[in-house]
């Protein structure tokens, strides 16, 4: 079962979602409260708003132009039996308080404002309209009045506050009683109900985050020994498929540079040792050669000049090996710069066997590129194909006896060349033709006379060949020669 820490983002979405539930609960808890107590104030003050214009119709509460004591106590004391919540109060034109039903000591203005009651005696007001309280300072409440007219002349205001001090004393008690676990009701189930939905939502959305951060946390322990780890959520949004893809990508290419950091280590450990096992054989021969010589010296003989010969060939046997292996290092590296240009291809492979035409003329090999013809171009780096055929031509003519031939073919076909380097020399076996273009590989049936040719120059023209968007295979038969074959986009 997946745990979820304190700190952690679904942990903390719910703790956030948890005390905004809350608070939202408590305001619309309060806000229901100020409705409802609107709702109330409204529909009491509609049904009461002739109440005090009832009660003056009743009989006259002015004797002479002033309030008559009596018949206002009397009309007080019948309204208040039929509801005990009114409030009572004859007023002058101008607000000033005249008789009133409440004890004095509850009153705290002597006169009221009278805009509210213009406001209702006008029409224009809209319900609830709420005017001064005179048993407080500030206070407003819900009102009906009726102005107070005696042979067509206003003398006053019966005001009467609809739900005075013990309403609100009665509405408080039942609203302590009644409103809390109502509240507390409304609030405990609209929370749980939005908070299990919105976990659910969360637990859905951070479902992925928690793959990714699984999935990382595997790639840290366990390395780049296990195949990339793909995440792939069904059904996840936009941008989920995106991180995911994001990290898909990012783990592939981790993968891909640390197989090749891992290649590039293993071929530099093996380098080293072909290194240390082909320079040997020359620099024993070189040391040998001289020491020889400088024998001869000491003793007072004429020392052989075939030895400072010998001992020459074998240090231009080491100084072309290490270039190679310079040349194979550099070519590794994947930062070689590339200059594609348009290539006479069989004005350069003519110069290329020109090279080797005093060689092959000694071993009485035939050189030949068919066709011979200057306008068929291609788009290379002129310098590393004439390294190409360089090594590829050598390489044939060092397997090839007396009476063999070597051919170079090119072919236009639609927007490529085919290039073809064939000899009839010994062959490679069948079961090294996998092996010949990995660096320092020799086939079984190799001239290893020569130890300046230590296996690089395969190895140098694949790399070279890739430079250009190109791979080489290789076809063989043992005695019957071989052939390499190689494009090159049409220039």
């Amino acid at each position: 079962m997946t745990s979820f820490p304190i700190n952690s983002l679904f942990s903390r979405l719910a703790l956030v979602l948890m005390v905004s539930f809350l608070l939202l609960g408590l305001m619309l808890v309060q806000l229901s409260r100020q409705l409802d107590a609107s709702f109330q104030e409204q529909v009491t003050q509609k049904l009461h708003l002739s109440l005090a214009e009832h009660i003056v119709h009743e009989g006259p509460l002015f004797i002479e132009g002033k309030p008559d004591p009596a018949a206002v106590e009397r009309a007080f004391h019948n309204m208040m039996i039929l509801g005990k919540g009114f409030e009572f109060y004859l007023l002058a034109p101008d607000g000033t308080l005249l008789n009133y039903s409440a004890p004095p000591e509850k009153i705290r203005r002597k006169r009221i404002p009278t805009a509210a009651i213009e406001q209702v005696l006008a029409g224009q007001s809209t319900l609830p309209l709420r005017g001064p309280d005179p048993r407080d300072p500030i206070r407003e409440k819900v009102f009906s009045v009726a102005p107070v007219m005696i042979d067509g002349q206003m003398l006053g205001y019966l005001y009467i506050i609809i739900n005075g001090e013990i309403y609100d004393s009665v509405a408080a008690q039942v609203a302590d009683s009644a409103w809390l676990p109502f509240a507390l009701l409304m609030l405990g189930s609209g929370a749980l109900f939005l908070l299990a939905s919105t976990l659910g939502l969360f637990a859905w959305l951070t479902r992925p985050l928690s793959r990714l951060s699984d999935a990382i946390g595997a790639m840290e322990t366990q390395g780049f020994k296990t195949p990339s780890l793909a995440l792939n959520t069904p059904g996840a949004a936009r941008e989920v498929r995106q991180l995911e893809q994001a990290f898909n990508t990012l783990s592939h290419r981790l993968q891909l540079q640390y197989r090749k950091v891992k290649s590039v280590d293993e071929m530099r450990r093996e380098l080293l040792a072909h290194v240390s096992h082909d320079l040997r054989t020359p620099l024993a021969s070189l040391q040998g050669y001289l020491e020889t010589w400088m024998l001869q010296q000491r003793k007072g003989q004429q020392p052989d000049p075939a030895y400072v010969e010998i001992a020459q060939q074998n240090a231009a046997k080491i100084h072309k090996m290490v270039d190679q292996l310079m040349e194979l290092a550099r070519l590794e590296s994947d930062q070689v710069p590339m200059r594609i240009e348009s290539v006479s291809i069989a004005e350069l492979v003519q110069d290329v066997l020109q090279k080797y035409r005093p060689a092959a003329e000694a071993k009485k090999v035939l050189l030949d590129v068919s066709p011979k013809d200057p306008g068929l171009q291609v788009a290379a780096d002129i310098e590393k194909l004439e390294r190409v055929f360089t090594n590829l031509v050598d390489n044939a003519l060092r397997h090839c006896h007396s009476g063999d031939s070597i051919r170079i073919q090119l072919l236009q076909d639609d927007q490529l060349v085919k290039v073809s380097v064939s000899d009839s020399g010994i062959g490679i076996p069948a079961s090294d033709l996998p092996h010949i273009f990995d660096a320092h590989y020799k086939a079984a049936n190799s001239i290893r006379g020569d130890a300046a040719h230590s296996g690089l120059g395969l190895a140098i023209t694949k790399r070279l060949l890739a430079l250009h968007k190109s791979s080489i295979e290789v076809s063989s038969k043992v005695q019957q020669g071989t052939e390499f074959r190689f494009t090159l986009p049409l220039a």
